[in-house]
């Protein structure tokens, strides 16, 4: 008897496309199979198996390339639901829930069986607030243990530096179960990680180990909810919050929110009491407003600065100065017609660098182009740096502490005293590297963006600086 398989691939279309096969190929859902499209072999994801089709002259199925079903009607699910969220069609989610060694037309010996079955049971959701990652662990480590004994859990973190840092303080409550899942890893090593963490398996993962969660997912764990690196800035678009609540919800999977303070998006679920928040932080603000605004905007390295830096050092302290901007200035313009000159790779600002003479490099491509002497717009004025970049900020620093240790963020060391970085170091927040005091420059550009969460954004920024610092975070505005 002949039978339909609706059938989707990894098309901008929001289709899916009917096949027939016979008894003699064990076609089910969720297997991948080979489909003539347009008169090319292409690979296609069974969606669903029926016995009508409204469809003339419909193409038979060339093969079968697995001997079971890679996804199950979670999944299928899954792609749905994230389809009518977001505005790409069903069958681009379910190719991201296969690693890119699936992606081709191979067959794939594999007949373990499986377990599928969705839980009855609601699922949980809590935010747990402490301030630092090890406190934040500390809490949901036993319910990490307790889960294990029914199934495999999920542990995703922003970044793979913070999650191959956070996997040394794992292993030594998990020595033997630990499994990496992250885009970093060749094709072939993560198939064959992707393979091992289909059931009964504890795995860390980045921000696409989402839509590689295993078969019995019974906790998911998302560290760091507040970090801006869970956004996807790439096609398809989509932000992991969102992404793991909707598999919370089908799969009946528990859900933990992580972090020292909860995103905007996450606190309006604890004001509404769709998440449980479980706070363990009680420490006190450390941060001095100093006021900027009666001296001259332009000089941003002014005398209370200059002093508190003294001060700091002189008590043989360090000290931190952070400034969100790389390079040596912000933009290289002609003084005479105010021509400013740009990346021709990419259109990015060109900024002055200290390392090579008469050369601009671009902040976003990193090209290396040389520069004039004389503006070849008005072939009369000559070119200055404008603005302040970090590296313009240790110039004038050592120019008035040539006795002091300056140092960038990534060569600092056990004598440094003064330490300049952007807001990279955030992303040590998993380290117990503690400083006496910080000095924020740029908070003014953090509200000035034209977001409407700016001002939260601001405060989160502060929020996680204060952590680092001991003695005190001196914030320096005009606002």
């Amino acid at each position: 008897m002949r039978k339909i398989a609706k059938v989707v691939m990894s098309l901008s279309l929001d289709k899916e496309f009917d096949y027939f096969f016979s008894d003699k190929l064990d076609v089910r859902k969720g297997m991948r199979v080979l489909v003539d499209f347009n008169g090319k072999k292409r690979l296609g994801l069974v969606v669903k198996i029926t016995e009508i089709s409204e469809v003339k002259n419909i193409k038979p199925i060339l093969n079968v390339l697995d001997a079971r079903c890679l996804l199950g009607e979670d999944h299928i699910s899954f792609a749905s639901r994230l389809s009518e969220m977001y505005p790409y069609p069903k069958g681009e989610f379910l190719f991201m829930m296969l690693p890119g060694y699936l992606k081709k037309i191979k067959k794939i010996d594999w007949n373990e069986d499986i377990n599928t079955r969705r839980s009855t049971e609601s699922s949980q959701k809590v935010f747990i607030k402490a301030r630092y990652f090890q406190e934040r662990y500390r809490i949901w480590k036993n319910i990490v243990k307790e889960k294990l004994r029914e199934g495999s859990v999920l542990i995703c973190f922003p970044q793979l530096s913070y999650l191959l840092k956070a996997k040394q303080i794992l292993e030594k409550d998990f020595p033997h179960e630990i499994c990496v899942l992250h885009s970093q890893e060749k094709e072939k090593e993560l198939f064959l990680n992707w393979k091992k963490t289909r059931t009964n398996a504890l795995i860390l993962g980045t921000r696409v180990s989402i839509f590689y969660h295993p078969y019995d997912l019974k906790l998911l764990v998302m560290e760091e909810e507040n970090s801006p690196y869970y956004s996807q800035e790439e096609k398809p678009f989509y932000h992991f919050l969102e992404v793991a609540l909707i598999l919370s919800d089908i799969k009946k999977t528990d859900l933990i929110l992580s972090g020292d303070f909860p995103s905007l998006a996450a606190y309006k679920l604890i004001k509404d009491k769709e998440v449980l928040l479980n706070n363990n932080d009680n420490t006190e603000s450390k941060s001095d407003i100093v006021d900027m605004s009666e001296f001259s905007k332009k000089q941003l390295i002014g005398p209370v600065l200059i002093e508190l830096l003294r001060k700091t050092v002189q008590e043989n302290k360090k000290a931190v100065v952070l400034w969100n901007k790389q390079g040596f200035s912000r933009i290289i313009s002609c003084s005479s017609c105010g021509y400013t000159f740009k990346c021709a790779h990419c259109s990015g600002f060109l900024q002055f660098t200290l390392a090579t003479e008469s050369k601009g490099i671009c902040p976003f491509c990193h090209k290396i182009a040389s520069l004039p002497k004389i503006c070849g717009q008005c072939n009369k004025g000559y070119l200055k740096a404008a603005g302040y970049g970090i590296k313009r900020i240790k110039y004038v620093l050592k120019k008035i502490f040539p006795e002091f240790k300056i140092e960038d963020w990534q060569d600092r060391g056990q004598y440094s005293q003064i330490i300049l970085s952007t807001s990279k170091i955030i992303s040590y927040l998993y380290e117990s590297e503690i400083f006496n005091a910080g000095f924020i420059l740029d908070i003014d550009l953090f509200l000035a963006r034209p977001e409407y969460d700016a001002t939260f954004n601001a405060y989160l920024y502060l929020k996680k600086l204060s952590n680092f610092f001991k003695d005190k975070l001196y914030v320096f505005t005009n606002n």
